[in-house]
């Protein structure tokens, strides 16, 4: 949507979160004789001169309205928008109709982006060029007003859901179920997620990604596809990121644990490839790239016990992954969280063989994954505790020198935090 089709509209910005704020900025710099209302709740309301609405957002309010930007946070899928007759856009559709700049590298799966994403923007700041990291982790991408080399957008299923993203270049790291409560079914995450892959000029997707082959088969892509995780390219074997039959780098040559992070320098490296850029350099950065918080963060050792932070899992999926980067043997394992309807009957089957020394569980969904656990036999401690600061002192009375505490709850955090950074910094705050 052109700004001049706003001139005569009578605009709202629907939510007052970070995106919501940037495009109401945004708004007043691009339209400053634009008169637009916010839509938030009434906490949310601060000291901008911009006209907000704390009433109860129905059907009618909206169909007050022309045009209404909607934060990607509130999910289109509601039953009772089907009432609404405004035209519903985003922040993303603004920009790429009036700002687009450099070239745009969107990555998006249900696990890695953000790693992925400031993986990248590291990589290409350090070869010298000029870059902005933005979505839902750098800035705001309505904010990106400034000329540069390269847009690396890290985007979610919620914000890739309305195809107005369109991407030189799209990577797609993996994809099984999360966020089933917005989309509605997975069926409908995927195609959402997917979307990101058909609006791109070309696309990098993982190889050994089952639903990525099977979402490809059932709705093939004419744009050109580059591969990353098989041996043609770049891919990890044995705990060492290699190109066709070169090792470039172990897993104990850099700062971020895990072979999963070595399959997302794969990606990254399959972008750079993609760029016509010297991969040698970029190579040697991805040395010097640091770890994001809350993502298998080392946190302290005390008393001979580690502690890890990785508060951003919340899928039964990411947990798995993060066990195995510890010995699991030797792991207090702390999850549970809000109840998103996930399965975890599989993640139990899989951690049968070789399980934590202990799993504590709390939050919503603690007895769903504490009765499964019982009930598969599974030998290890499994304790129940009422709340994760309750967890983490049972862990702590458990820990013997030389074990880990590791937090990777496997569920949101909404139950009881902000989001998964405030959890994340109520774990350290509790174990020191």
């Amino acid at each position: 949507m052109l700004l001049s089709e706003l001139s005569q509209a009578k605009v709202a910005v629907w939510g007052y979160g970070v995106e919501g704020k940037a495009t109401s900025t945004y708004l007043s710099k691009r339209c400053p004789q634009l008169q637009f209302s916010v839509l938030c709740q009434p906490h949310e309301v601060d000291d901008q001169p911009h006209q907000f609405i704390t009433e109860p957002v129905t059907s009618a309010l909206l169909n007050q309205f022309d045009v209404v930007i909607k934060s990607p946070g509130i999910s289109p899928y509601q039953e009772w928008l089907k009432e609404v007759h405004c035209q519903l856009t985003s922040a993303s559709a603004l920009w790429f109709s009036n700002e687009r700049q450099g070239q745009v590298i969107a990555i998006t799966g249900t696990k890695g982006k953000s790693t992925s994403s400031a993986l990248l923007a590291h990589v290409l700041e350090s070869m010298g060029h000029k870059v902005v990291l933005a979505g839902n982790i750098g800035v705001p991408l309505i904010a990106c007003l400034d000329d540069c080399d390269f847009v690396v957008l890290e985007t979610s299923s919620y914000q890739a859901q309305d195809g107005a993203i369109q991407a030189d270049l799209a990577v797609l790291l993996n994809v099984y179920s999360e966020h089933l409560d917005w989309h509605g079914n997975e069926a409908q995450y995927q195609l959402d997620k997917w979307r990101l892959m058909e609006q791109a000029s070309a696309v990098v997707l993982n190889h050994k990604d089952a639903n990525t082959l099977k979402l490809l088969e059932s709705t093939p892509l004419s744009q050109a596809i580059h591969w990353f995780n098989q041996s043609h390219g770049y891919y990890v074997l044995n705990g060492v990121l290699m190109y066709q039959d070169k090792a470039l780098v172990s897993k104990h040559g850099w700062q971020l644990a895990g072979d999963h992070n070595l399959v997302n320098a794969a990606a990254v490296c399959t972008v750079i490839n993609c760029l016509d850029l010297n991969i040698m350099p970029a190579v040697n950065h991805l040395k010097t790239f640091q770890p994001l918080p809350h993502r298998l963060q080392p946190v302290a050792t005390i008393n001979g016990v580690h502690y890890i932070n990785d508060s951003i899992a919340s899928t039964p999926k990411a947990t798995q992954a993060a066990l195995a980067t510890v010995a699991a043997h030797r792991t207090l394992l702390l999850v549970g969280g809000y109840d998103r309807g996930l399965d975890w009957q599989w993640w139990v089957e899989s951690i049968s063989q070789e399980p934590p020394k202990a799993i504590i569980c709390s939050g919503a969904n603690s007895e769903k994954i504490a009765d499964l656990i019982l009930n598969h036999g599974i030998k290890t401690q499994c304790i129940k505790q009422a709340s994760l600061k309750s967890a983490v002192e049972q862990a702590k009375r458990m820990a013997e020198p030389g074990d880990v505490v590791l937090l990777s709850p496997g569920a949101p955090s909404f139950d009881a935090f902000n989001d998964y950074q405030h959890r994340g910094q109520q774990f350290i705050q509790w174990i020191k």
